[in-house]
């Protein structure tokens, strides 16, 4: 007997036009940095695990610099969504 999936993942980019990287680093101290693949401009979104909104911004390049010095330590989500296509990545907060 076998499975297959076939509905991909929300976190399954193939076919994707959009890509997230992993922050890094990851535990984030002060500030963390992203890679993100998109055409023309994208939102990114950072919620806490209650899923508080805690920054939104309109991102036009590929390499993204969150100031984290200010949030509480912790697991945090982040989205990138671009022409109707949305990708999540979690990461952790430490404070030093």
């Amino acid at each position: 007997m076998s499975f297959q999936a076939g509905i991909p993942s929300s976190y399954d980019t193939q076919g994707s036009k959009i890509k997230l990287g992993q922050n890094y680093p990851n535990p984030a101290i002060g500030k963390t940095y992203i890679e993100a693949t998109f055409e023309g401009e994208a939102t990114l979104t950072v919620y806490n695990v209650v899923g508080k909104v805690i920054e939104e911004r309109v991102v036009t390049n590929s390499m993204i610099v969150l100031d984290v010095a200010n949030y509480t330590e912790g697991i945090y989500l982040y989205t990138l969504e671009s022409n109707g296509e949305k990708i999540t990545k979690r990461m952790t907060v430490k404070k030093p």
